[in-house]
């Protein structure tokens, strides 16, 4: 296989090189009385492509992993890295099993946080394999669907990046590995239901163990460039300098050294053959800036530090070699150069100091190592621009929450969320962002929800306003349900207003495109949205549910079905048979549930 050529490398220190290590003990500062008793709010500018997966963190001068800053939704909220089924499933856009180990190893590692390895709750080892066949063991999905074919991705993940309604999807959220195996990837925390008849009761232990509420953003929007900002806490520059690492991945992204076959590298599964796409590629790459947060001023480098495992076995950070590309937004080039403040860099460092600085950057001398590390502004300074968000800060302030809240639905998918900002309360400190939350449910949407929910955010420059009033659009929502919205915006010292919230029902979808491959009947009539299919699940939710004995028919049937299921999807002449012998049932259920 294509990885068996792959060359590895002996792990670097965490220093990363010599130069990095000069370049360090160059940036130390004089020995201080007492660590800052205060947080120092910090910037990191970079311009990363679409739909990356990315996570920032810093390290002391020990190589200790001190603080968390940021982790996109789909590692920190819907737990890509440590979901249900095989490793290496052919993926697709939102498709809910196959664990991506690769995703972000070096950031997974150096937390030093291990959670329980997620596995199928589905216990039918001829399951274990399969994309599809989990109906005895899948609950309603608030977020994931059903893996895409190729042409399908084409069109639905790359166009309208809508997945298939849920309504004829569910899904097995999985249980902890019995044999107690771990994960360095924390399970998903979106899930609000509980199906005892389907769930393993662990589900209910996810949101808890998942610790990543307070750094989990939404994914930047890419080719734009990206601000994110944090206030490092006293305890973390006990040990200065620290280094800031961006670690950024990038699904499918291959090259002549890291070449993969979709039947050969990836798992096909035999009954699903045609869904699913390659997702492996080049590893995950990695940035880091040294610094000193009580020291004002930037630093930035335009060359990485070094690449992951292609396959996240371990945290190993090896050294950059001619094994990654450097160019057309692949490998390194995943974080896109980048001209601010007269700086140019891939990756962007600015402190806003600590008491006393004065806006003094230490001696003013330049790098010892000559720049050799590609790390630029050391002991250098911009003039101070409030406006692109390079300045001074009053780190706390009330800010005044949106105005006008509004929701129109603009098709089965998208609502249209209408709202004014507030005049800042101190003009010179900048709009940084605003964030939307979206949720389907019938609670309002709180901050203790706000993990759960799903995030938008628009960076000020992408903000569309008409007389005042902002318009944004959000997608990826499901037809004919109740979402909870809510708004709120951050400055750029990191000041946010309180959540405005408001409620809204989607349109209902016209069409069905998805195949739940797990009732008996789908496999019968081919597609779940024919009438015979939609008549049996509507006769299963309004009626079995609502009895014990329903529910024990409901539970023999999901146990001795998907077997049967998986037989006849494969054979036409049994598929006719099957439907010879549901149709007077299929008949039964339209009548019962035509008044409905």
């Amino acid at each position: 296989m294509a990885r068996g050529r792959l060359c590895y490398r002996r792990p670097v220190p965490r220093s990363l090189t010599l130069p990095m290590a000069a370049l360090l003990l160059a940036l130390a500062p004089a020995p201080r009385a007492a660590a800052a008793d205060e947080p120092v709010l910090v910037e990191f500018h970079f311009t990363p492509v679409p739909g990356a997966q990315i996570a920032i963190w810093l390290e002391d001068a020990q190589g200790k992993y001190v603080q968390d800053v940021m982790v996109t939704q789909a590692v920190g909220k819907y737990g890509i890295g440590n979901r249900p089924g095989i490793w290496n499933f052919l993926s697709s856009w939102r498709a809910p099993y196959g664990p991506r180990t690769s995703v972000l190893p070096v950031w997974a590692h150096r937390r030093g946080k291990t959670y329980p390895k997620i596995i199928l709750h589905d216990e039918d080892p001829g399951d274990l394999d399969s994309l599809g066949f989990h109906e005895n063991t899948s609950s309603d999905e608030p977020y994931f669907c059903r893996p895409l074919s190729p042409p399908e991705h084409e069109i639905i993940s790359v166009d309208t990046m809508t997945c298939p309604s849920p309504k004829v999807f569910n899904s097995d959220k999985g249980q902890f590995d019995p044999g107690g195996e771990i994960s360095w990837y924390p399970p998903r925390n979106d899930i609000l239901g509980f199906d005892p008849l389907l769930d393993a009761e662990e589900i209910q232990t996810y949101a808890e163990l998942n610790d990543l509420d307070a750094v989990t953003a939404a994914t930047p929007p890419g080719e734009q460039a990206a601000f994110v900002t944090v206030l490092v806490r006293p305890e973390a520059m006990a040990e200065p300098p620290l280094t800031a690492y961006l670690e950024i991945n990038l699904e499918a992204d291959e090259n002549a050294s890291y070449s993969f076959d979709r039947e050969t590298d990836h798992y096909v599964d035999p009954d699903l053959s045609a869904y699913g796409v390659e997702y492996l590629g080049q590893p995950a790459v990695v940035y880091a800036v040294p610094f000193d947060p009580l020291t004002k001023g930037f630093r930035g480098t335009s060359e990485y530090a070094g690449y992951a495992d292609w396959n996240g076995a371990t945290g190993t950070l090896h050294p950059p070699d001619a094994t990654i590309s450097t160019a057309n937004g692949s490998g390194a080039d995943r974080l896109k150069v980048m001209t601010k403040n007269g700086e140019t860099f891939r990756w962007g460092v600015y402190s806003h100091g600590g008491p006393g600085d004065g806006g003094t950057t230490g001696d003013g001398e330049s790098d010892s190592d000559g720049e050799s590390d590609g790390v630029t502004g050391a002991g250098s300074t911009t003039e101070d621009d409030p406006g692109d968000g390079w300045g001074t800060c009053a780190q706390v302030q009330a800010l005044a929450p949106v105005e006008d809240l509004a929701l129109v639905s603009e098709s089965f998918d998208r609502v249209q969320v209408s709202f004014r900002l507030p005049p800042p309360a101190d003009p010179t400190i900048a709009l940084k962002e605003v964030q939307v939350y979206s949720i389907a449910s019938n609670a309002p949407l709180t901050e203790e929800l706000l993990g759960a929910a799903h995030q938008s955010t628009f960076a000020a420059g992408e903000l569309n306003t008409t007389e005042g009033l902002v318009s944004v659009e959000i997608g990826e929502l499901w037809g004919d349900y109740t979402y909870q919205f809510a708004v709120r915006y951050e400055d750029a010292c990191t000041n946010r207003s309180p959540l405005v919230t408001a409620q809204i029902t989607t349109e209902a979808q016209k069409f069905q495109t998805v195949d739940t491959f797990c009732f008996l009947a789908t496999a019968a009539w081919g597609a779940p949205w024919t009438a015979q299919v939609a008549a049996l699940r509507t006769f299963r939710d309004d009626f079995l549910k609502t009895s014990p004995t329903g529910v024990d028919l409901i539970r023999f049937y999901y146990a001795h079905s998907p077997p049967l299921a998986r037989v006849i999807a494969r054979e036409p002449l049994l598929r006719g048979l099957a439907r010879v012998v549901l149709q007077p049932v299929a008949d039964a259920a339209l009548l019962a549930t035509a008044g409905g």
